[in-house]
């Protein structure tokens, strides 16, 4: 008798609606990123056609914006201003978020719904609503048009969903592995930094992603705490401060170096993505 748990054969039908829906989905993932390499290699005669269709590609693909733009000092000002923020953010999220999920996650503590209530509470209001006080507090407390002040900014936007994510990467550790450290003889410290902190790195490499990309993206924040101080810009307030004044490939350029970190970062840390949570840890 035949298996039940035989796969029936697709039909052409099915076929077609498969391969056509992957196509539409590419198309419409790739279009936008296909746009703007095209536009940041364009030639001035393949923007301005004087009436006539853009072209699809070029007529004379050039490099020379990208030439012009590593070429201009506040450039590369606002790049750095950029990675500084975006990497600061970063550590300082984990070194706070980290401890605080851990506990949540591992601990039973009074009033545990609650807390959790008042941290996600957070990120319920718009950032235009909360950007005002946030503004407020910081000049009353000397951070505001400071590096500190854009990174604490960001911290506080991405912490509550670093400390959600590293919660489930810790909760899902099972509890045996812990109690078997401890009866070999290992504290609570050296539990953590040795079986659960390296279990949870995948959870963690995600909220690691996520703040990263808030922070490299984040635009109003960055725009009210270093308003007026160029010295603090980053990108998106770069591009923002030329978007009327500036050529439409010098535009792309600078979205296409805006995008570059970004895959950079994901790439350095998918590994720990992928890779299981509790992989190896039991025998």
């Amino acid at each position: 008798m035949a298996s039940i748990d035989r796969k029936l054969p697709m039909t052409a039908g099915k076929r077609v609606i498969w391969i056509t829906g992957l196509f539409l989905a590419v198309f419409v993932v790739m279009g936008p990123v296909y746009l703007l390499v095209k536009y940041s290699i364009s030639d001035i005669a393949s923007i301005n056609t004087g009436g006539e269709p853009i072209p699809l590609w070029p007529y004379n693909p050039t490099l020379s914006i990208y030439a012009y733009l590593f070429t201009d000092a506040r450039f590369y000002h606002v790049i750095i201003n950029s990675i500084i923020i975006s990497l600061s953010t970063v550590a300082l999220t984990l070194l706070l978020g980290v401890p605080a999920a851990y506990v949540l996650g591992r601990f039973k503590i009074p009033g545990r719904k609650t807390i959790l209530l008042g941290i996600i509470s957070v990120r319920l209001f718009p950032d235009i609503a909360s950007v005002i006080p946030v503004v407020q507090l910081f000049i009353k407390i000397g951070v505001y048009q400071t590096y500190f002040g854009v990174i604490l900014a960001h911290t506080l936007l991405s912490l509550p969903y670093v400390i959600f994510i590293g919660m489930g990467a810790f909760e899902s550790i099972p509890k045996d592995l812990e109690q078997q450290a401890w009866v070999m003889g290992a504290n609570r410290f050296q539990t953590f930094i040795k079986i659960l902190f390296p279990l949870a790195v995948p959870g963690l490499a995600a909220a690691a992603i996520y703040t990263f990309l808030l922070s490299w993206d984040e635009f109003i924040f960055a725009y009210f705490l270093s308003l007026g101080k160029q010295e603090i810009f980053t990108l998106t307030l770069y591009l923002n401060k030329i978007k009327y004044a500036e050529p439409q490939n010098l535009l792309s350029a600078i979205s296409v170096c805006l995008s570059l970190p970004v895959i950079i970062f994901s790439l350095m840390v998918q590994r720990y993505m992928v890779a299981g949570l509790s992989s190896g840890s039991v025998k």
